[in-house]
């Protein structure tokens, strides 16, 4: 039997069901979103999440210089790699972290965009200070960067070449400069690290720390501490090169633990 279909008659295809187009149409769907998900994550510094609160100007565009940004509160701001003149204040009415951002640095003349992103790695409230460029290409920051944070707010800097400045910081404190001069006062910070590479600082406390190391190389550092309570500081020092002195009170089973290595330079230990 001949079954071929007749010269000239359109052939009449099945038509698929509604529940198989949705299959499909959902299947696009998803693959579009892994798509623009992957882009994403590559396309330049992560933008504050919730807890950073992004306010209009945290992101502001391509403004240029004179850049401000505000976010949420921390318990730790992160600067990482920064240079030119810094500034941190903590203000015992501030509820927020703010700036603004002057890239005056002609290499980063492109600088467009700074923010504060919620850095999880460092804990569930920690900002990280980033920079941008016009193409939210991550890149450092470079120029004056004046920042008030909360009073309990803590701080971790890394300063590679300028002027740096703290003020009233009480959180836990780590900072590392090199050719830099680094000037502090007014810390109330409990627990705090300080190296110095190169160029001078000057550090005031007003309230006697727990815990504090500091490590200078080839460097001019003066640190005043108060008397806090009477009961003086345990003092441990290792010099090379070095010339250190010490004139706050010192009793080895104080609870205020200083920890002193120098090498090259000078190290003076003053009462606040």
């Amino acid at each position: 039997m001949n079954t071929a279909e007749p010269v000239g008659r359109s052939v009449r295809r099945p038509v698929p069901s509604p529940v198989v187009v949705a299959a499909v149409l959902i299947a696009v769907a998803v693959v579009l979103t892994l798509v623009i998900t992957g882009n994403e994550h590559h396309s330049g510094p992560p933008k504050p999440d919730a807890l950073g609160q992004a306010a209009p100007g945290t992101w502001p565009g391509d403004t240029g210089t004179g850049t401000d940004f505000r976010a949420g509160d921390a318990d730790l701001v992160v600067l990482d790699g920064v240079s030119g003149k810094i500034q941190v204040s903590a203000d015992p009415d501030a509820h927020t972290v703010s700036g603004t951002f002057d890239a005056t640095d002609p290499g980063h003349g492109q600088l467009a965009r700074i923010g504060a992103v919620a850095d999880r790695a460092d804990g569930p409230h920690a900002l990280t200070i980033a920079c941008a460029d016009a193409n939210d290409v991550a890149m450092p920051c470079a120029g004056n960067l004046a920042i008030t944070v909360p009073e309990h707010t803590g701080l971790r800097l890394r300063q590679t070449s300028g002027e740096t400045e703290l003020s009233g910081i009480g959180g836990e404190l780590t900072v590392s400069v090199a050719s830099d001069r680094f000037t502090a006062q007014d810390l109330r910070a409990a627990r705090a690290a300080v190296t110095v590479v190169s160029g001078s600082a000057d550090l005031g406390f007003a309230a006697a720390p727990d815990s504090l190391a500091v490590h200078t190389t080839s460097a001019s550092t003066t640190l005043r501490l108060p008397a806090g309570d009477g009961s003086g500081y345990a003092v441990t020092t290792a010099a090379t090169s070095a010339d250190v002195q010490v004139q706050v009170p010192r009793r080895d089973d104080a609870p205020h633990k200083l920890s002193l290595q120098v090498l090259s330079g000078s190290l003076a230990v003053l009462p606040a």
